[in-house]
C-alpha cells in the first residue's frame, strides 16, 4: 500500500470514528436488527472534499471504503454494514430520463412516481455455483438480471455447465424491483421509466403513487442483448426517509378499522367538540408507521362509502 492509500484509508477512519460516532454507534446499539449507516454528504464534504468527491464519481469504491472502516472498529460489532448517503449536490439530481451517459458509474439522486412494483425476492448477491463435473463449489458476484455463471471452475478448470445453484452457501438479499416514471411532465405519451432496484430495509420503505427521490448507483446490467443499454437505479437511501414507516403494514381492512377506532376515540376524548379533526387522525396512525398516502387513501373510500362522514372545518365523525 502506498502511502497516499495509507493516508486516504486513514481519513476513513476519522470519518466513521469521529464525524459519523453517533450515527454508528447507534447501528450498533440496534444490531442485528438494524444495520443501514446513513450518512449525510454535506458532512462527508465538510470534513474531507476528497472522499465526498469519491462518494459521487467512484461510489461502490467510497461506499467499500466506508463499510470497511466501520467494520474494522473494534469499539463496535456491525460486520455486515450497509453504507446509504444521502443529501449529495443538487447538480447530481434529475427527474426521471435527464440523466445522461456520463453519470453512469456515479451516484446520482432520481425523482420520479412510483408506477410499478414487484414482490419482494431473494437476490443472491454472491452466488454459490457447484460444478457438476468435480463439485467445487464457485463464488460468483452477480449483477441484477440473468445469473453469471464462472468463466471456468476453480477446480477442474472446465467451462462447460451446467453450474448448480446452492442456496445455503449464497449469500442472499431482500430485493424488489420497482418503475420509476417522470412525473409532472408535458410529455403525453411515454414518460421516461427507469428500473430502481431496492434492497434489503428499503424494499418496504416506498408504495405505488408514491413521489420519491432516490439516492443510488446508475449502471447499465452486465449483460446486454441490445446496443441500445438496459440502465438501472441500486438505490442507496430515500431521501424522503421516514424511520419506522412501511408500506402495506396494514391490510385495506384493518386500516379501514383502526381510523374509524381513532375517530370514536378522538370523538370521546372531547365531547364538546363536534368530530374529530381529520389531519389528527392522519399523524396519530403516521406516528405508528402507516404511510401516510395510505392512511388518506382509506379514509376517502371511507367517506365515499359513507362509513365516515366529512363534516366541514375539517372534522370526520363515524357515520
Amino acid at each position: 500500500m502506498n502511502r497516499d492509500e495509507s493516508k486516504i484509508k486513514d481519513e476513513y477512519h476519522t470519518l466513521v470514528r469521529d464525524v459519523f460516532e453517533g450515527v454508528v454507534r447507534e447501528v450498533n446499539s440496534h444490531y442485528p436488527a438494524e444495520r443501514s449507516v446513513r450518512l449525510d454528504w454535506e458532512r462527508i464534504r465538510e470534513f474531507d472534499k476528497t472522499i465526498a468527491k469519491t462518494f459521487l464519481r467512484n461510489p461502490q469504491r467510497a461506499r467499500g471504503s466506508t463499510a470497511e472502516a466501520i467494520e474494522c472498529w473494534n469499539e463496535v460489532d456491525i460486520p455486515d454494514s450497509i453504507v446509504r448517503v444521502h443529501n449529495i449536490p443538487d447538480e447530481y439530481q434529475f427527474r426521471v430520463g435527464k440523466q445522461r451517459t456520463i453519470h453512469l458509474g456515479r451516484l446520482i439522486t432520481i425523482t420520479g412516481e412510483v408506477v410499478e412494483m414487484d414482490g419482494v425476492k431473494p437476490f443472491a448477491k454472491m452466488a454459490a455455483l457447484e460444478c457438476h463435473q468435480c463439485g467445487t463449489l464457485n463464488y460468483v458476484p452477480q449483477s441484477y438480471g440473468k445469473m453469471i455463471d464462472p468463466h471456468a471452475c476453480e477446480g477442474c478448470e472446465k467451462k462447460s455447465g451446467p453450474f448448480l445453484f446452492r442456496r445455503q452457501q449464497s449469500e442472499l438479499l431482500d430485493y424488489r424491483k420497482v418503475i420509476l416514471q417522470r412525473a409532472d411532465t408535458n410529455l403525453d405519451d411515454d414518460p421516461p421509466q427507469l428500473a430502481v432496484y431496492l434492497t434489503e430495509d428499503l424494499v418496504d420503505r416506498i408504495g405505488p403513487g408514491d413521489h420519491v427521490s432516490l439516492v443510488g448507483y446508475y449502471d447499465t446490467g452486465r449483460i446486454q442483448k441490445k446496443s441500445v443499454l438496459q440502465t438501472y437505479l441500486e438505490t442507496w437511501d430515500i431521501e424522503s426517509h421516514e424511520e419506522g414507516v412501511l408500506a402495506d403494514r396494514l391490510s385495506p381492512d384493518e386500516l379501514a378499522d383502526a381510523i374509524c377506532e381513532e375517530v370514536e376515540a378522538k370523538q370521546d376524548e372531547d365531547p364538546s367538540s363536534f368530530g374529530a379533526d381529520r389531519e389528527a387522525i392522519i399523524e396519530t396512525l403516521v406516528d405508528e408507521g402507516v404511510r401516510r398516502k395510505e392512511v388518506e387513501s382509506q379514509l376517502e373510500d371511507l367517506i365515499d362509502q359513507k362509513e365516515i362522514s366529512e363534516i366541514g372545518g375539517g372534522k370526520l365523525m363515524v357515520t
